[in-house]
């Protein structure tokens, strides 16, 4: 659902925009760690928000100019502001959200790497920064559709403690999965790492485009090579219990410029 925008400068009370204008956002409380979905009725230049640009093209289907981002987990909620330039800005409100937290026991080496793996953790750690940090031209449209057909067990946001002292934040979406299960692209883009990592196990990572990214982790085989552009559906890997895992599931995350997202609101989210 998309919800028309305050208009900036404009009291927080008032929610319609001028209809020539016509922009809208989605979901409609947008909360810490959500996607945003920003539509236009015409053509739009890019955008900032939170510090990033927000890049629109036109979407087949609805025929508006959308723009995909993300709020940032630790942002403050409250009124936050998309900024076009030349006077053109509009106010969103960020609601609170609450997360999870939990605790889990892994294997000691997941907590406190022996060292004759440091020189593999740092390689992969610089191989994920270069990989995030490419920016291409939007290769996805129109909604994205869940990895697996699976049901949904450790949710986005929570906190947890591994082994009662390492904690960390869960930045992506888990899926139920026994070792084999077909993992699918959740939409159209390029593979840019398809192999075995520490702690991600076997890693799969997609470029969207526009600084977008999925990924999906602790895969047991990988059927598609790097470089090959797929489209939404196409079977990446097969699912395993591979990397820093309590057993077998599918790891699924949603990267944008840097902001994890929480991928159930984005599969959710009708883009229009």
């Amino acid at each position: 659902m998309l919800r028309r925008a305050f208009l900036a400068g404009a009291p927080l009370a008032a929610q319609i925009a001028s209809p020539e204008e016509s922009f809208r956002f989605g979901p409609s409380a947008p909360f810490p760690g959500s996607p945003i979905l920003f539509s236009f009725a015409e053509k739009t230049p890019a955008g900032g928000w939170m510090g990033r640009t927000v890049t629109f093209g036109l979407d087949p289907v609805s025929k508006r100019w959308v723009g995909l981002a993300a709020v940032g987990l630790d942002t403050k909620p409250g009124v936050h502001v998309l900024d076009l330039g030349e006077g053109r800005s509009y106010k969103v409100r960020v609601a609170p959200h609450l997360y999870r937290t939990g605790r889990l026991t892994v294997p000691p080496k997941f907590v406190t790497p022996p060292k004759s793996v440091s020189e593999r953790i740092a390689r992969e750690q610089a191989i994920k920064k270069k990989v995030f940090a490419a920016r291409s031209e939007r290769l996805w449209a129109g909604a994205f559709g869940a990895p697996t057909d699976t049901a949904q067990s450790s949710p986005f946001g929570t906190r947890r403690t591994y082994n009662g002292k390492t904690q960390s934040t869960h930045q992506g979406l888990d899926f139920r999965a026994v070792i084999g299960t077909a993992v699918r692209a959740a939409g159209r883009g390029r593979v840019l790492v398809a192999e075995e990592m520490y702690y991600e196990g076997g890693f799969v990572v997609l470029d969207h485009g526009e600084g977008l990214f999925t990924l999906y982790m602790h895969l047991s085989k990988f059927l598609v090579p790097v470089g090959e552009l797929v489209e939404k559906g196409t079977v990446l890997a097969e699912s395993g219990s591979s990397g820093r895992v309590t057993g077998p599931h599918l790891h699924f995350g949603v990267q944008w410029q840097g902001l994890y997202m929480e991928p159930g609101t984005l599969l959710a989210l009708k883009i229009a």
